[in-house]
């Protein structure tokens, strides 16, 4: 009997641990793990930001921004403070390292895209990125 083709949900599976383990090999040289360069981002755009905060953006457990946080602070790219507002709350901060950290991030971003679309045309990039940002709607509206 042949093999069954693979649903959906295995290619999208397989595909998204192709996408990590390339991001994982890329990122491991700046000293970085596979979601800290998402964490990054966030502060890149809004330095400061509350724990809780980057929770909710991220879309993970709280454990799991604590843990990044706390290796991204190990690592002299992140500095944790208390809320001058709210002194239940924590602050993540960029240092200088985590500052300078942002170009080479972004070209290693780059590089991973321009190897998940090789041979896609413009027009099937952007109906890529439309039909996954359907998929992540339909997903998150449980």
């Amino acid at each position: 009997m042949p093999p069954l083709p693979d649903d959906l949900t295995a290619v999208l599976s397989r595909a998204a641990r192709a996408q990590r383990g390339l991001s994982a090999g890329l990122l491991a040289p700046l000293g970085l793990h596979p979601g800290q360069d998402e964490l990054l981002r966030l502060l890149w755009r809004q330095d400061g930001l509350v724990q809780s905060r980057i929770v909710e953006a991220l879309g993970v457990e709280a454990p799991t921004v604590t843990k990044m946080v706390h290796r991204l602070e190990v690592a002299g790219f992140v500095q944790r403070r208390v809320a001058p507002s709210d002194r239940r709350a924590t602050q993540v901060w960029l240092t200088p390292a985590g500052r300078q950290l942002r170009t080479s991030v972004q070209r290693l971003r780059r590089r991973v895209e321009q190897r998940m679309t090789e041979g896609l045309t413009d027009r099937q990039v952007a109906s890529l990125r439309a039909l996954l940002e359907q998929v992540v709607v339909n997903l998150d509206d449980q």
